[in-house]
């Protein structure tokens, strides 16, 4: 049973020479607890989500999909739930504790390991996300995390989406809406916060910014910036106080703003308050930069 992670069939049990009383005693005992018609798991499988899911993954031939698979790839925004499978032909859906998908266009080419268990590959798994009630402000920063951590590329993606797109196939619009940009930039993200504020620029009808930025006068220290469009001189930043709140950031802040000035460039900075509550201030101040750039004789930008 280890082998098979804890799981265990009624039809092996008997094939093995258990007799049908011995297995009944072994239930009554505790031995093995049924979660299912004819099946089993030994004590202590339903205890975790990752024992929990191996035993569903071996039981139902299944996959380890949507926010369980984010989970194990290690993605943020996706607080232990109830664990979640997919299966790609409906031959059995039931697992106590578990919920259980059936995706009919789920290839093996779709999957990767992750803890010695198949799970839907990075791409896959943005895929199921975006099909779920996910919120495309969750979405973008999660798919951006991925590219991040190497899980997957934008182009990758991409190309799945449109070999698996189909009329009415949920979330394919939704997250082209979130690709075409990041595509069309060439967009790396470097946190949560600066995903949400390119997508607030972005929404707001603005041209394409170029992100992570290396301005002239911070190239002796490796140094970048969030946003920018380098043609117009224009420094536009996210500030977290996970990163900005300690007294050395804020001084090198200060010292980053001053080089951007005596160069000669706008610095823009917005807070998680103004780029999540207050956008429309966010794309208004962008805006008449890009006019008082405009009216300096800097080039005009197309949208």
């Amino acid at each position: 049973m280890r082998q098979n992670s804890g799981v265990l069939t009624r039809a092996t049990a008997l094939a093995l020479g258990m007799a049908s009383s011995t297995l009944q005693e072994w239930v009554t005992a505790g031995h093995l607890v049924p979660v299912g018609n004819g099946l089993y798991v030994l004590p202590g499988v339903l205890d975790s989500e990752r024992t929990l899911l191996r035993a569903a993954t071996v039981a139902l031939d299944a996959v380890v999909s949507h926010e369980s698979a984010a989970r194990l790839h290690g993605l943020d925004g996706f607080p232990l739930a109830g664990p979640t499978v997919s299966v790609p032909v409906r031959r059995s859906n039931r697992f106590i504790g578990v919920t259980v998908h059936q995706l009919t266009d789920l290839l093996h080419d779709h999957t990767t390991t992750v803890f010695e268990m198949t799970v839907t590959n990075g791409a896959r798994t943005i895929i199921d996300l975006a099909a779920t009630a996910l919120a495309v402000q969750r979405l973008a920063p999660t798919m951006d995390q991925s590219v991040r951590m190497g899980i997957t590329t934008y182009a990758e993606v991409a190309d799945l989406l449109d070999s698996l797109a189909r009329k009415g196939k949920p979330g394919v619009k939704k997250l082209r809406n979130i690709l075409a940009p990041r595509l069309a930039s060439g967009h790396v993200s470097d946190s949560i916060l600066e995903s949400r504020l390119f997508d607030v620029i972005v929404d707001g009808g603005l041209p394409l910014p170029t992100t992570q930025f290396r301005p002239p006068w911070l190239r002796k220290v490796n140094g970048r910036v969030d946003l920018a469009y380098p043609e117009q001189e224009i420094l536009i930043e996210g500030d977290s106080l996970r990163w900005h709140g300690t007294p050395e950031s804020f001084q090198m802040d200060r010292t980053r703003d001053n080089l951007a000035t005596l160069a000669g460039w706008i610095s823009l900075r917005y807070t998680w308050e103004d780029i999540t509550r207050r956008p429309e201030k966010v794309v208004a101040e962008v805006t008449e930069a890009l006019s008082v750039r405009r009216r300096a004789g800097y080039p005009a930008l197309l949208h």
